[in-house]
């Protein structure tokens, strides 16, 4: 080959090289402003690539785990924390007051008196006369002893433990009001005179009548 024709081809080399550096500058500069976004571009040893930092984050309102969303809407209050800690708040028992029952006025106000003189009783409440009616209490060497006492139990069927009645069974002694150990006074036969071994008879009626008013601890007081 002749050194005219070994010189044009350099020339063409260099031209072609020219444009590829010129290609590569244009690139180059177009790409500049991707590089931060590239960190692992090419660029000239030893270079440093700047990297913009990341924009602050935006202030969040504080966030509430019961608020619908998770955000309280603006200017709403925060919920004061529960005074008894985790969990929904705990209302306070309120003491309770139990009422005492009446006291019972000193004497009660049902009474019965059972005359062994005239053999009637007299039942009253508060001091007025509410029934009253024959009896028949304990005959000679029975006789119901006289004094003050008070209801100690009622008995609807009661059967006598020392005494039997006509069939030879214990006696029957209904509607029965215990005033003193073995003596009662209950619904019982009434001859017109004092019948009984120590017990106060009275009517059906009326024994069915005291055993319904009289309660425990009320006064029964036995007069000659």
């Amino acid at each position: 080959m002749s050194q005219y024709n070994i010189a044009m081809a350099i020339k063409r080399i260099n031209g072609f090289l020219i444009r590829l550096a010129a290609v590569a500058l244009g690139a180059a500069l177009t790409l500049t402003p991707g590089w931060a976004q590239d960190p692992s571009a090419a660029v000239g040893a030893g270079s440093t690539v700047p990297v913009a930092a990341p924009p602050a984050p935006e202030a969040r309102p504080a966030e509430t785990a019961g608020a619908p969303g998770g955000a309280l809407g603006a200017g709403a209050p925060s919920p004061a924390p529960s005074p008894s800690g985790a969990g929904a708040p705990t209302p306070e028992a309120a003491p309770a007051t139990m009422k005492k029952p009446p006291a019972r006025p000193a004497g009660s106000s049902r009474r019965l008196t059972i005359h062994l003189g005239s053999q009637r009783f007299v039942y009253s409440e508060g001091g007025r006369a509410v029934r009253s009616g024959p009896v028949s209490s304990g005959r000679r060497g029975y006789g119901t002893p006289g004094g003050s006492y008070r209801v100690l139990s009622k008995q609807r069927h009661k059967f006598s433990s020392l005494y039997a009645g006509s069939n030879g069974r214990p006696a029957s002694m209904p509607y029965a009001i215990q005033f003193r150990s073995n003596y009662f006074i209950h619904q019982g036969r009434l001859p017109g005179y004092p019948a009984s071994h120590g017990c106060v008879r009275l009517h059906a009626g009326d024994a069915q009548f005291l055993f319904s008013r009289l309660r425990a601890g009320d006064p029964i007081v036995i007069t000659r």
